[in-house]
């Protein structure tokens, strides 16, 4: 069960950061600026020094890539999980580090949380499964 909750938890925000980063992508080329939030900020905005806090600079706009990089990974891994292949678990668990270090450079909030709890339910679903040593 938790490998099948994690499997939705790959899916879901991986779609949602893929397609949406390609749409703040699109706004930025179009109008030279990062969309503004209702709220007064800009997405994918960064106070770390070097990714662009109006407009991403060259190295946010890659960083930004390998984001949508990691997030279609994250959807194969979603498919993965529900054919309950073994490599789902060891890729999600490979790219964790990389989607909570994006999230944590572009604020984004969801990838902070969500990361950790994914990673954490195939852990879970890891010691679960293992046959006990007796």
């Amino acid at each position: 069960m938790a490998r099948r909750i994690a499997g939705i938890l790959y899916l879901v925000p991986g779609l949602g950061v893929a397609i949406s980063t390609l749409g703040i992508l699109a706004y930025q080329d179009r109008h030279g600026e990062l969309p503004m939030t209702p709220f007064g900020w800009r997405l994918m905005g960064s106070t770390v020094p070097g990714m662009g806090v109006d407009q991403l600079t060259p190295a946010g706009t890659a960083l930004a890539w390998v984001l949508i990089g990691v997030s279609a990974i994250d959807v194969a891994t979603s498919r993965w999980l529900w054919q309950d292949r073994r490599r789902g678990s060891l890729v999600g668990l490979a790219t964790t580090p990389v989607t909570f270090g994006l999230g944590l450079l572009f604020q984004v909030p969801f990838l902070i949380v969500v990361a950790p709890l994914r990673a954490g339910l195939l852990i879970a679903d890891r010691r679960s499964s293992r046959p006990e040593a007796r």
